[in-house]
């Protein structure tokens, strides 16, 4: 167990900025489905949209200790099916394999299946991401099926990988 607090908090404005930061780092955008940079003025918006009262996604900062070191949560929320896809970006690349991830990918489907009463909760994961497909592996997330050359990076098709898990 890690000896630091790790919580899911409200997004807030002042939590922009880091979000910016840390989702145009290459190092990180390349495993995201973002494929340009990002601004204030982007980010705003889409904090206005994920505030809404009939938000399809419900995202958190993520804290560890004292300090902000990702973003994610649950997206495309089907309350009528009762399911969702989840989202996670660790963007302080310095705490990258120490396990908070595998603890935060926990606390987000415990909060998806828990609070949020979800019965399905899927993740895409692009073919090159070798250690998201073992985390959300490790976690007992089930490999569903291949999109095959739908994601064009680093001049070539890649495919997604389509997992799932079920409450």
């Amino acid at each position: 167990m890690h000896k630091k607090k790790l919580e899911l908090k409200k997004i807030t404005k002042k939590d922009l900025e880091s979000i910016i930061k840390w989702r145009n780092n290459p190092n990180i955008m390349r495993y995201n489905t973002q494929f340009f940079l990002l601004n204030m003025e982007y980010q705003s918006k889409w904090f206005e949209k994920i505030n809404k009262k009939n938000s399809n996604q419900k995202m958190f900062i993520f804290k560890y200790g004292k300090s902000n070191v990702g973003v994610g949560g649950l997206i495309n929320i089907d309350k009528q099916n009762k399911s969702a896809d989840i989202a996670i970006i660790i963007g302080e690349t310095k705490i990258h394999g120490h396990g908070i991830g595998t603890k935060i990918l926990q606390m987000l489907v415990e909060y998806g299946f828990k609070k949020m009463k979800l019965h399905r909760i899927g993740a895409d994961v692009f073919e090159y991401n070798h250690i998201s497909l073992r985390l959300f592996e490790k976690l007992n997330f089930e490999r569903e099926g291949f999109l095959e050359d739908c994601l064009w990076r680093y001049g070539r098709w890649w495919g997604i990988y389509k997992y799932s898990i079920i409450n």
